[in-house]
C-alpha cells in the first residue's frame, strides 16, 4: 500500500497547498467558524485543511482555470473546444461530457487549452466522497468542478470524472474512511499510530505526545487501553 501520496490541502496561514501523506501526525475537528466544521491536518511539515472554494483549488492547480460562472475546468484534459458568438464549450476527453465558456474566454482559448498541455501531469489527490465512501482521488483525472448545495446555504466542491462525480471531504469520519489506518483516539481526532512518542496519564485525562513535534492530543481511556496493546505488538 502506498501511504506516502501527496495531498491537495491549503496550508493554514501559508502559501503552500499539499502534504505528503506519510508526515501526517494526527487530524482534528476544526471549527474555524460557527456551525462550519472541517478536519484539520497536523504534519511533521506544518498545518493544512481541506480545500472548500473554487479560489483554493485555482491558486494551488495552474491547470484548473474559471472559463465561466461557477465552473473551474482542468484544461490538461480539454479535448476540443468550440467557440461562437455568444461563448462555447469545451469537451473532454473519452467521454460526453461538456461544460460552458464564457465570450471573454472564448477568445483565447487555444491558447489556454495548449499551454496546459505543455506542463508536467499533476501527481497530487484529492480527499473526496462519493455514494458514502471516502478515498483519495487523483486531481489529474479531473475534468471540471462546480459548487454543490450539500444543503442550504452550504455549498462544497464537486468534481466531475470519467468515472462520474465526488465532493470533498469534510468530516472525521470521511477522513478515517480515507486514511484506514489512523487509528480515531477520540470522536474528533484521528492519529498515526506510528508517531506515537508516548502517554502523559493525569487524573483525570490521558495525553498522547508524537516524535518531533510539541502536538499533543487527548486520548479516551478505553481507546488508551486499546492503542498500548496495538503499540505492544
Amino acid at each position: 500500500m502506498d501511504n506516502n501520496k501527496e495531498i491537495f490541502a491549503p496550508e493554514i496561514n501559508g502559501p503552500r497547498f499539499s502534504f505528503f501523506e506519510s508526515d501526517i501526525v494526527a487530524i482534528e475537528r476544526w471549527i474555524p467558524k460557527s456551525n462550519y466544521e472541517i478536519p484539520f491536518f497536523i504534519t511533521t511539515d506544518g498545518n493544512f485543511t481541506v480545500p472548500t472554494t473554487h479560489g483554493e483549488f485555482a491558486d494551488g492547480f495552474p491547470d484548473f482555470l474559471s472559463l465561466d460562472t461557477g465552473n473551474l475546468v482542468n484544461l490538461k484534459n480539454v479535448s476540443k473546444g468550440e467557440t461562437a458568438d455568444y461563448g462555447g464549450k469545451v469537451f473532454f476527453k473519452g467521454i460526453d461530457m461538456y461544460t460552458s465558456v464564457n465570450k471573454l474566454n472564448s477568445t483565447n482559448l487555444s491558447d489556454l487549452i495548449e499551454a496546459a498541455h505543455k506542463r508536467p501531469t499533476d501527481r497530487r489527490f484529492i480527499i473526496g466522497t462519493v455514494n458514502s465512501k471516502s478515498g483519495l482521488f487523483p486531481a489529474k483525472d479531473v475534468y471540471y468542478m462546480d459548487m454543490w448545495g450539500a444543503k442550504k446555504n452550504y455549498h462544497v466542491p464537486r468534481f466531475h470524472h470519467m468515472g462520474g462525480l465526488y465532493v470533498v471531504a469534510l468530516t472525521i469520519r470521511q477522513c478515517q474512511e480515507a486514511f484506514p489506518y489512523l487509528f480515531p483516539a477520540t470522536p474528533g481526532h484521528l492519529i498515526n499510530v506510528s508517531r506515537v512518542a508516548g502517554f502523559e496519564e493525569r487524573i483525570f485525562e490521558t495525553i498522547v505526545r508524537f516524535i518531533d513535534t510539541d502536538y499533543t492530543c487527548p486520548i479516551s481511556r478505553p481507546k488508551h487501553r486499546a492503542l498500548k496493546k496495538i503499540l505492544r505488538k
